[in-house]
């Protein structure tokens, strides 16, 4: 992707800040970015206190050159190891009683410009 070098980290850090951004604009609060867990990474976790939900977010961006959309990148291994990621993020952060749900985050870009960024509320469950 021009403007990024090879860094597909790099890419991938500067899609997910903006994808925070919009979600903080829309209500949630952001509690951590990139949670490591042995089953792989959790992009954002964030709160909605308004209706006591923990959220545990997966950022895709794709280019709009592609002609697909990020949303078609969360298939059923990847929504397996997000779940077991989020299990073990509860074991070790133990949050107060509330509900869980995942969201999916879709960056549409052009380049480093953002076109658009749709949010899938509750996209899949355990």
């Amino acid at each position: 992707m021009e403007g990024f070098g090879k860094n597909r980290r790099e890419k991938g850090g500067y899609f997910e800040k903006e994808a925070a951004a919009r979600l903080a604009d829309m209500g949630y609060v952001i509690k951590e970015r990139n949670y490591n867990t042995r089953y792989g990474e959790i992009d954002i976790v964030a709160e909605l206190p308004a209706e006591k939900t923990l959220v545990f977010i997966e950022v895709k961006a794709r280019d709009v050159s592609t002609n697909t959309h990020p949303f078609e990148f969360v298939d059923r291994r990847k929504q397996r190891n997000i779940i077991q990621a989020a299990k073990d993020y509860i074991v070790k952060k133990e949050p107060v009683k509330c509900f869980i749900r995942f969201d999916v985050v879709g960056v549409i870009t052009s380049g480093k410009e953002v076109l658009k960024i749709e949010v899938l509320k509750d996209a899949f469950q355990d």
